[in-house]
């Protein structure tokens, strides 16, 4: 015997007599099924005859048979070339494999018809008379028996192959699958084709009546979610499988949670965002994570409009190392830009997803060129030097500081990247010709309390004001957390976890808004399709979640009994407030084209933003911090205090006092200045870098 492993499941037995078998199989193509097609051909022309006349010899008796299947060898070897049939691999053909050989028959014989009653009737001759006509449809019939049968032939040896070496040894674990839609059938025909995946479908479970009791895939339809337990006795599963790709959370939960009461270890396909690519393998199955159980009903893909904008053409994601530029740049490389270009000034994030994309695009999952900068995007220079070597039609600014306390103690580091990283992006992008502009914002830029929010907010006004002055698409999206990202809730939880200690929450009542990487990238592409001059798009995110839920379900889907988890609390940390907000009380907001994504509609920028941005950044020296934090948070609260019906709200942990308006106007941040904010004049800032091992593609820590 031969064994064969894959993956991390158990081996795959074949027989010396069958792995030479499975070979050729895999290698007839090419001249062999070309020579295999013109046998087919010709037979299925003379079987066509004598079906019609109803006798072995009548080919004979048809003086223009032999003209009909010399047309018929060469047109079809033509149309069938043009279609492809002999320069593909047919291990695991399909439907799409099946509609394409129907297609190239189909082709075949008019063109055969044309040109065989066509050329006789030019010529002037009768050769063609008498000819019977039902010949070609029972000829076309045939003919797609002949071609087709040869090549799904080849995917036959090679699944009977797997099925003899699997037989009478478990090869992986008895698993239930959830969801017999098209996921649920392609994954268990791979599990059956690829053993070493370590899964075994025993049965499916599914809440469509209709096919309950029925076949999927040659596995049986047990039911719905009360049907679980059945299916369980009657099979010995040890394992559920959702294969619901875009099923919400809340139905993710229910599955979840009734496994897990019958000891079964629960796993899941990726989500339908994380399937861009359109594979869906058995190899590709993970965990279930707790982003699943939060995740929202899947609305369409990037529309038209996103695709416009970036297929064929040329797109810069700055921060493309992070946890959003890299998603973003995976599902814009998908899209099919002519050129896609990161930048990011953490060289080992930068390289990972580089070589991910060269990967995939090795694999022919998607093309264009591929680009990445080692750069600053604070540093003019080198952003012009970015743009006029690219030239791109969209930017995604994703390069950020975002983590909310250490940047309370770093506010000369926000201002610098969050800031003036945002500046010289939307100069470069201006002087350059730019067309589009889209800047990744955050739900902390909302009433800030937070240096990292205030520093968010002067840069959406920022990118605003630019709209104006230039008359183009530059807007700003704002959301608010996401799962699973660097530094976050989520990775923090499982450390401690995978340390034994407590969770350790800041507060049990505090709530986020939460979303997937994913998710929250595609409606990112959706609104810049959207965006005129200026607008500010935030992204649905639902309903606010508890932290504190958020790491029971962790801990449930550890296996472990939440409420024998000790949870402690710590108190708030700098920067931090219990609940964050969306919107300002003055913007109006209102339903785009797109379902899931908001315009919120305010009063212009001040117009002299520019000016009080660099005069903050003159601040940001590296020796000033707590005076540049407050100017950062009064400048913003000054900005939107015009209009508003009530006070800025402060930090919950703080004392609730108003901002002292007044004070400030008279020069809190030292020095008079012509706006009567007391900015002191400055010049655009050049002596302050932060520490370069501090890369800007981190992410929100909560």
């Amino acid at each position: 015997m031969i064994t064969a492993s894959l993956g991390n499941g158990p081996a795959a037995t074949e027989t010396p007599s069958e792995r030479p078998l499975r070979q050729w199989a895999g290698r007839l193509r090419g001249r062999y099924l070309l020579a295999v097609d013109l046998v087919g051909i010709a037979t299925a022309a003379y079987l066509a005859v004598a079906l019609r006349f109803d006798r072995l010899g009548a080919p004979a008796l048809v003086p223009a048979f032999p003209l009909a299947v010399f047309l018929l060898l060469g047109v079809r070897t033509a149309v069938n070339i043009r279609f492809g049939l002999y320069s593909r691999r047919w291990l695991h053909a399909s439907v799409p494999e099946l509609e394409r050989i129907v297609g190239a028959v189909v082709v075949g014989s008019l063109a055969t018809m044309a040109i065989f009653y066509g050329a006789p009737a030019l010529a002037g001759t009768s050769w063609a008379d008498g000819f019977p006509r039902s010949f070609w449809p029972i000829e076309l019939l045939l003919s797609v028996a002949a071609v087709g049968g040869v090549r799904f032939g080849i995917r036959a040896v090679t699944d009977a192959t797997v099925r003899r070496g699997r037989a009478g040894v478990a090869i992986g674990r008895p698993t239930l699958l959830y969801g017999a839609g098209e996921t649920g059938t392609l994954l268990a025909r791979s599990a059956k084709r690829n053993p070493g995946s370590g899964v075994l479908p025993v049965g499916f479970l599914d809440d469509d009546p209709s096919l309950c009791g029925g076949i999927v895939a040659g596995i049986r339809v047990y039911g719905g979610l009360e049907c679980m337990e059945r299916a369980v006795a009657e099979t010995g599963a040890q394992a559920l499988l959702i294969t619901m790709p875009s099923a919400a959370g809340s139905a993710v939960r229910k599955v979840v949670d009734a496994a897990i009461a019958l000891n079964l270890e629960v796993r899941t396909v990726p989500s339908m965002t994380d399937l861009l690519d359109g594979t869906v393998d058995a190899y590709r199955i993970r965990p279930v994570r707790v982003e699943d159980l939060l995740r929202r009903p899947m609305v369409a893909n990037c529309g038209s409009g996103a695709e416009e904008i970036i297929r064929d053409r040329t797109v810069v994601i700055t921060g493309g190392g992070g946890s959003i530029g890299s998603e973003l740049a995976r599902q814009v490389y998908a899209i099919g830009p002519r050129r896609l270009v990161l930048v990011d000034r953490a060289e080992s994030p930068l390289y990972m997803v580089q070589r991910e994309l060269e990967m995939r695009r090795d694999r022919a999952h998607a093309h264009g060129e591929i680009e990445v900068h080692l750069a600053n995007v604070a540093s003019r220079a080198a952003m012009d030097r970015v743009i006029a070597a690219t030239a791109p039609s969209v930017i995604f600014h994703a390069a950020a500081y975002k983590h909310v306390p250490m940047l309370e103690s770093h506010p000369s580091d926000a201002a610098y990247v969050n800031i003036r990283g945002t500046m010289v992006m939307l100069d470069a992008a201006a002087a350059g010709g730019v067309e589009r502009f889209v800047f990744v914002s955050t739900d902390k830029a909302v009433r800030p309390c937070s240096v990292m929010g205030a520093s968010k907010r002067i840069a959406e006004m920022l990118v605003a004001d630019t709209a104006r002055r230039t008359g183009r698409p530059y807007v700003s999206v704002r959301f608010g957390n996401v799962l699973g990202s660097t530094g976050s809730v989520i990775p923090l939880f499982q450390q401690q976890l995978e340390a034994g200690g407590p969770l350790t929450i800041t507060h049990p009542d505090m709530t986020r808004f939460f979303m997937t990487i994913p998710e929250a990238c595609r409606l990112i592409l959706e609104a810049s399709a959207l965006g005129l001059d200026g607008d500010v798009f935030v992204l649905d995110m639902g309903e606010p979640v508890r932290v504190i839920d958020l790491a029971r379900d962790l801990v449930r889907l550890t296996g472990r009994d939440p409420d024998s988890q000790p949870i402690e609390t710590i108190g708030l940390r700098p920067g931090e407030r219990l609940h964050e907000e969306l919107f300002y009380d003055t913007e109006k907001v209102e339903p785009t084209a797109s379902q899931k994504v908001l315009r919120a509609i305010a009063s212009p920028p001040p117009m002299d933003v520019r000016e009080h941005a660099t005069r903050l950044l003159a601040m940001a020296t590296g020796d000033r911090e707590p005076e540049l934090g407050a100017a950062l948070l009064d400048y913003v609260r000054i900005s939107e205090g015009v209009g508003m019906t009530m006070p800025p709200a402060p930090c919950d942990e703080k004392d609730g006092a108003e901002v002292d308006l007044l004070a400030i106007q008279l020069g809190r941040w030292g020095g008079a200045s012509p706006s009567g904010h007391g900015l002191a004049a400055a010049e655009e800032p050049a002596a302050y870098m932060p520490a370069p091992a501090a890369p800007y593609s981190g992410e929100d820590a909560q």
